[in-house]
């Protein structure tokens, strides 16, 4: 069992780019290379919080815990989108979002900063809400973690702006003079 856990680690840790392997909890807290749990979308840097659409109202994404439309029944009073849990560790996170609509879904997504952008580099699904922040490193260690696309998360620039109904943010995001 021992040598199962410490080939998975180290396979997160290479297949994630993350390089000091799968962080481990303790306390609340994420440790082992500075990892950092956020439990809040107010936890995460501001970069990743305007591609999320922090503060879009309808068009943006409901923090952990609140009330959100998980369902396709029209409800104009909330956003389809709400976040789960998150991890950080300097210019890379990974954060885990439930999306409301026709298909209930919740996916992981990877963010890694690049000079003041940050940038939504890999997404994963994942089968159910996590409670931990392993099965949130887990998901994007797995074999189904790809390109990101819809779920709020646009490839590139070129698309339509964003809707109410289905939010497509953009992939870059410079963070706001003095954040």
């Amino acid at each position: 069992m021992r040598f199962v856990t410490m080939v998975l680690v180290a396979g997160v840790g290479l297949g994630s780019g993350l390089g000091s392997g799968a962080p481990a909890q303790a306390g609340g807290q994420m440790e082992q290379g500075g990892w950092t749990e956020a439990r809040s979308l107010r936890e995460l840097p501001a970069g990743i919080q305007a591609l999320l659409g922090v503060g879009l109202g309808l068009a943006g994404i409901a923090d952990r815990g609140a009330d959100f439309n998980e369902t396709d029944a029209i409800d104009d009073s909330m956003p389809r989108r709400r976040f789960v849990l998150g991890v950080v560790n300097g210019g890379t996170a990974m954060v885990a979002l439930e999306q409301g609509g026709r298909v209930y879904a919740v996916r992981a997504v990877e963010f890694r900063q690049a000079g003041a952008t940050w940038d939504a580099v890999r997404c994963a699904p994942m089968e159910s809400v996590p409670r931990r922040s392993t099965e949130l490193v887990g998901a994007l260690s797995g074999k189904q973690a790809g390109p990101c696309g819809g779920v709020g998360i646009r490839a590139d620039d070129a698309n339509p702006a964003p809707t109410a109904a289905a939010p497509v943010l953009p992939a870059r995001v410079r963070p706001r003079p003095g954040a």
